[in-house]
């Protein structure tokens, strides 16, 4: 299934701008893997907007990303400054979907979410309840630890269900905190795991979660950020293009539940950290 159009049940638009809070150039940025992905849609001419650290912004317009523009703004989280800067942003031209990187700044857009709309600009983002469940689950996260760790990226709909995820079980070296391998996991018992995760909240929105197998062979997620991890992009052609996936969400697309975890991804994370670090 290549790029995700398999999930889709409706035509994707011809053209659509896309902005990026607080897209960071360092190593691991979900921004980058954000860009990366869009800049490989079939079919439609995707322009991504860069917010910015000021900071960040040289090096993001020196970097081939495939960035459109690049303009330097406050994060989310920062407030009415945010706003601001998108509104000229907005003005110059009109921006389709703003889809965030951090946890913070998600959580000040929920806030923001009525003046966003008022604007025009569509946003895929969990309500008030679920980022309190979110947060709950972090403060959890020192228990159930027993064995394996997944990495798993995920677009929940809002209607109970997953219009994408991806997995990964980490392999860590011993002593070695940085050093690990990741591989595809194709177990759909832990995809229902995570699909049971969001189906009662109806959680909707991107999602980075960490998943536990437990000492009874369950799963159990002992993370959940309410945004996309770094290494998205690695399944964006081979694989759901959750990014794509979620601006689609976004722009009101019906979308077909996705029906299995890809496989064949082998992710090396201390060569990782050094390929990004090059963007």
């Amino acid at each position: 299934m290549g790029r995700g159009e398999g999930l889709l049940s409706t035509a994707p638009p011809g053209r659509c701008t896309v902005a990026v809070a607080c897209l960071e150039a360092g190593a691991g940025s979900p921004g980058i893997s954000i860009a990366r992905s869009l800049r490989g849609t079939n079919g439609t001419e995707v322009r991504v907007v860069a917010l910015a650290p000021e900071a960040d912004a040289p090096r993001l317009r020196a970097a081939d990303l495939g960035l459109w523009s690049v303009v330097a703004a406050p994060p989310p989280a920062a407030g009415e400054p945010f706003l601001d800067a998108l509104r000229e942003v907005h003005a110059r031209s009109p921006v389709d979907v703003l889809l965030a990187t951090r946890t913070p700044d998600v959580e000040a857009l929920v806030s923001a979410e009525p003046v966003l709309r008022a604007l025009g600009v569509r946003t895929l983002l969990p309500t008030h309840p679920q980022l309190a469940l979110l947060r709950a689950v972090r403060a959890e996260a020192a228990a159930g630890r027993v064995e394996g760790e997944y990495a798993v990226a995920a677009v929940a709909d809002g209607a109970g269900g997953l219009a994408g995820v991806l997995a990964l079980r980490k392999i860590k070296a011993q002593g070695e905190s940085r050093r690990w391998v990741g591989i595809a996991a194709r177990d759909e018992a832990l995809r229902d795991a995570v699909r049971a995760f969001v189906e009662g909240p109806r959680i909707r929105g991107p999602l980075d979660l960490d998943v536990t197998r437990t000492a009874g062979g369950g799963y159990r997620v002992v993370r959940a950020e309410p945004r996309l991890p770094g290494w998205v992009h690695l399944f964006a052609s081979s694989g759901p293009n959750l990014p794509w996936v979620a601006v689609r969400l976004a722009l009101g697309e019906r979308l077909e539940p996705q029906r299995e975890l890809p496989g064949g991804t082998l992710l090396v994370g201390a060569a990782w950290e050094a390929w990004m670090a090059r963007g």
